[in-house]
């Protein structure tokens, strides 16, 4: 099985980013390594996972045919349920981080980045 952590801007998708230097950043992270000109899957020795750059809709809805749009409003990690879910936390938050945008767990609807303050 396996879950889901989308990367965007605001709840609209409303905000986009340059894609090459998204795509330079996955391509340097060490977790990764490229498996197309939008799409990334594990390095050796790390956990399963595909990380896909697109363009959607404002419902999040897209659409990949493994090409790179000129312009990104989201990064979405299909993540493996049976490895720790704090290492997809950890790089979707690297990358959240890096575009400015926010990071949600879709399956357990709750923000991983950046994190929220206690409440």
């Amino acid at each position: 099985m396996s879950w889901y952590v989308t990367i965007r801007s605001d709840a609209g998708y409303s905000r986009f980013a340059a894609t090459a230097p998204l795509v330079e950043f996955l391509a340097g992270m060490p977790e990764l390594r490229p498996t197309g000109p939008a799409v990334f899957g594990a390095a050796a020795d790390q956990p399963w996972v595909v990380v896909i750059v697109g363009a959607c809709d404002p419902s999040g809805c897209y659409a990949s045919d493994g090409t790179a749009p000129p312009a990104v409003n989201m990064v979405e990690l299909i993540c493996s349920d049976v490895a720790d879910p704090g290492w997809y936390e950890r790089v979707s938050g690297r990358i959240a981080e890096f575009l400015g945008w926010s990071a949600f767990d879709d399956h357990e609807g709750r923000q991983v980045w950046p994190p929220l303050a206690p409440g």
